[in-house]
């Protein structure tokens, strides 16, 4: 998208089955927002803010497929796919009850297929109900574009400014669409 805005809501009853039974309820939100600027839109400034929270239980109780993860290239860039937030000892994403998200991007159209992106990503991953924003990672990065007329294929490479032991010096991603 060029211009406009998007918000998503998102609520996700659940009961999980065994001993004691658990009611819990996880909940996401999304809004992006996409300003142009100049004459044919081709400079646009686009920011998404994602949300999330699983409330009536805590992380342990909680399948792994069901909790928060938050890096890679649809989440914060830089960082592998699910590397951010708890971790097991063994250095595994444990994942969380709690998730916020947030990217800012710079896109411009180089001529009629051809575009440049620089973007800024940040997240984080808690175990509380409530997203607090601490230990939050951020990734900075630059790609480009070409516009297949059905989308663009995008190529990114990022490089995480809040590097723990064993995270990559840079990640790159190849993709069809935007990041967002």
């Amino acid at each position: 998208p060029r211009r406009g805005w998007r918000l998503e809501v998102r609520a996700e009853p659940t009961y999980l089955i065994g001993d004691e039974g658990l009611p819990y309820v996880k909940i996401q939100s999304q809004g992006t927002v996409y300003v142009p600027f100049g004459e044919k839109a081709r400079t646009v400034i686009a920011g998404r803010l994602r949300v999330g929270s699983m409330i009536g239980a805590t992380v342990p109780d909680v399948p792994a497929s069901r909790r928060f993860y938050a890096g890679g290239g649809g989440s914060v860039r830089g960082y592998a796919f699910q590397a951010i937030g708890p971790r097991f000892p063994d250095n595994t994403p444990q994942g969380g009850a709690s998730l916020l998200e947030t990217s800012v991007e710079l896109r411009q159209k180089i001529g009629e297929r051809w575009g440049f992106v620089a973007f800024a990503d940040a997240g984080a991953v808690g175990t509380d109900e409530i997203p607090t924003g601490d230990d939050v990672s951020v990734g900075v990065g630059v790609g480009v574009r070409y516009d297949l007329g059905f989308g663009p294929i995008r190529a990114d490479i990022a490089i995480p400014l809040d590097k723990r032991e064993g995270d990559p010096s840079f990640q790159i991603y190849l993709s069809i669409g935007q990041a967002f």
